[in-house]
């Protein structure tokens, strides 16, 4: 083989594997190789292209590469958060939604039911567009509803996104990018020429065409824009309702989906969901389901949300894509806090466009409900398309050689004995290892810590982390810090030049949020909310460490065992210097104190033109103090702050008898 066809061989291998770990890292959250290995992949595929640019093809993966791989996009800081909708997946599940909702609003004194709007979830990425005085001046992608990428000239070439509306007003708006299925079908015939791996879905096609570099591909793929909502308004009268608020979105000149419906009841919700269920695959968008949301605005204020997930919504599913396969043996896996997970190894199976080759079984409760064995056939389906998981079992095909799954009795990887926990009364039972001297533990709470939800360390994978931890380079979190640019030189997959970019990825992590350096622990039932509410709450490290359990329990959020288990974590002598070492060497940013002031429990509502501040600024203070902030008035109003030119909301205070107090009224409460 000569040496410009063995290079085109290799380019073309190449390039599929790096599009193949792009959608793994990028789109679906679990890479399968470190950042240093796929930066090396690219580094050769690029000496290559640039040797025999004959066999650089428009898709290439190097067009997303700038100087540093993966870091494309500017992060930056949504003015709203972005919540994503809890999801039900039948009609029971869906009435008891509306029983909860029912409840709350008549804890709040609101005997009045609510209707609804059904709009169709669409199957796509979310986006975040961002308006001043009318113009576009922001397009981002959800992130993790805090911080996204900044894909603004990308979403200029998005023919359904209005550049300037025909208001001159202020918001931000979301909606859902997708692409059509003819659209899909011709990009994977192209890439079938070239030997590349196809797209499995027009989300994977939308999410990949958003987060290439060039902005003359995104506009050759045509790509679409449904908007939905909008928040963070000023400049005219907000609507009231969600069926205003779409009519509202057309008239400025966003692209809608005009399959939405009013319903006072949620049976005529379900027909919706019936009907679609049918035709969904008959559409050139993908469908998987219906968003349910409380029509009237000022219910909505009133319902609010929950740690996760806001009350006024939630996501209808339609039934996921199932499969059937065998079940080749059940293996246990150690988490980072020791949970034992048994996980079925199954013959590969496609499921909803992508192969799927192991399921959870998630606890011996699931396993024993299931009576599932090793050798079934068994029913497979991803759980809200995302999570394979075992459902039933085919028990007529059973041969008689299944055999059953005996959960050790001690962690197959340190031999520590296993301690079984009940969640309490009719809840599942689970099994951790207790051991602190776990060494499958310890790989994957380093994993986590330095991973992209903990301290976020650019070119710090897995492998890197077992690998640094193998020949003993680190041993304690601490430890992270303390390398040094020879330390890593030479070592396999590390030269000059990759081992000063890990230098320099470390020494920008040591700045870090205190919510993010709490979760980063990875100690056991404390979340990314839980993190948060307490770095919310408590503001620094150094009242976290010196708070009690009562003063955990106490917090907005956090539960009774989340606050023992991080009161154990912290009285323990060793976790203790662990974070006296990270003391040493981070910047730990204080959290922002949003419960405990002078305006706890109290609802603002801001109209009118402010002359000292901008409404976002009189938001922040506000919350600051530990009030919060509603887009209507309401009889659960405490104060309506009105500037010039107020408008509707100042009227309904005065309706509902809510205090007004003018902006230097306000600036007088706010001086702590």
């Amino acid at each position: 083989m000569n040496e410009k066809k063995k290079a085109k061989e290799r380019i073309e291998r190449l390039r599929s594997s790096l599009l193949k770990h792009q959608v793994l890292y990028h789109e679906k959250d679990r890479p399968e190789i470190s950042d240093e290995a796929y930066d090396g992949l690219i580094r050769e595929l690029l000496e290559l292209e640039e040797k025999f640019p004959e066999f650089k093809t428009e898709d290439s993966p190097t067009i997303r590469v700038g100087g540093a791989p993966n870091k494309e996009f500017i992060k930056v800081r949504h003015d709203i958060k972005q919540w994503s909708f809890n999801n039900v997946f039948d009609f029971t599940e869906l009435k008891e939604w509306e029983e909860k909702t029912f409840r709350f609003l008549k804890k709040e004194g609101i005997s009045k039911k609510p209707s609804y709007v059904s709009e169709l979830k669409i199957d796509g990425l979310k986006v975040v567009l961002t308006y001043k005085n009318g113009i576009f001046v922001r397009g981002a992608t959800r992130g993790d509803g805090e911080i996204g990428e900044d894909i603004t000239n990308n979403l200029k070439t998005v023919k359904s996104i209005p550049l300037r509306l025909t208001e001159k007003i202020s918001m931000t708006v979301m909606g859902e990018a997708w692409i059509k299925k003819s659209e899909l079908v011709r990009i994977n015939r192209q890439r079938q020429k070239n030997g590349l791996d196809l797209y499995a879905n027009t989300r994977n096609l939308a999410a990949g065409t958003l987060r290439q570099l060039d902005p003359k591909i995104v506009a050759s793929r045509n790509i679409q824009v449904f908007s939905y909502d909008m928040d963070g308004f000023s400049g005219l009268e907000a609507p009231k309702t969600q069926i205003e608020e779409l009519a509202f979105l057309k008239r400025l000149g966003f692209s809608v989906n005009p399959a939405y419906r009013h319903a006072n009841s949620l049976e005529k919700i379900n027909k919706m969901y019936e009907e679609w269920s049918k035709k969904k695959d008959k559409e050139e968008y993908g469908i998987d389901g219906l968003v349910i949301k409380v029509n009237e605005h000022e219910f909505c204020d009133v319902l609010g949300y929950t740690a996760k997930s806001p009350r006024y919504g939630i996501a209808f599913k339609f039934k996921a894509e199932e499969a059937t396969t065998e079940i080749l043996d059940i293996q246990v896996q150690v988490g980072r806090t020791g949970a034992i997970t048994p996980v079925a190894h199954l013959k590969p199976v496609r499921i909803a466009g992508s192969l799927v080759k192991r399921a959870t079984l998630h606890n011996m409760d699931e396993i024993e409900r299931l009576g599932v064995k090793i050798g079934d056939t068994v029913m497979v389906r991803k759980a809200g398309d995302v999570i394979p998981e075992i459902f039933g079992i085919l028990s007529d095909l059973r041969t008689g050689r299944e055999k059953n799954f005996r959960m050790p009795i001690v962690c197959p990887v340190c031999g520590t004995k296993l301690i079984k926990e009940s969640a309490g009364k009719g809840l599942s039972v689970a099994f951790y290892c207790p051991s602190k001297n776990c060494p499958a533990k310890h790989r994957e709470n380093f994993a986590h810590f330095v991973g992209k939800k903990g301290l976020n360390i650019d070119g710090l994978g897995e492998k890197i982390v077992y690998t640094f931890l193998d020949i003993g380079l680190i041993e304690k979190f601490p430890d992270v810090f303390k390398l040094k640019k020879e330390d890593i030189e030479g070592l396999p997959g590390f030269g000059e030049k990759s081992a000063e970019n890990l230098i320099g990825a470390i020494n920008t992590a040591r700045k870090v949020p205190l919510s993010r350096f709490i979760y980063a622990l990875g100690i056991r039932h404390v979340g990314e909310e839980t993190a948060r509410d307490i770095a919310n709450n408590l503001g620094t490290i150094d009242s976290v460490l010196s708070a009690n359990e009562e003063d955990f329990i106490r917090i907005n959020g956090v539960g009774e065992k989340s606050a023992h288990s991080i009161t154990e974590y912290l009285k323990d002598s060793h976790n203790k210097k662990v974070i006296r070492g990270l003391m040493n060497e981070l910047k730990i940013e204080k959290g922002r104190k949003l419960s405990w002031g002078k305006f706890s429990n109290k609802t603002f509502v801001i109209t009118g033109t402010l002359f000292d501040m901008s409404r976002d600024e009189a938001k922040e203070k506000i919350e600051n103090l530990g009030g919060k902030v509603a887009a209507s008035v309401s009889s659960k109003t405490n104060f309506v702050v009105f500037g010039l030119n107020p408008g509707s909301k100042y009227e309904d205070a005065q309706k509902l008898g809510v205090k007004t107090i003018k902006e230097a009224e306000f600036k007088k409460m706010i001086k702590v």
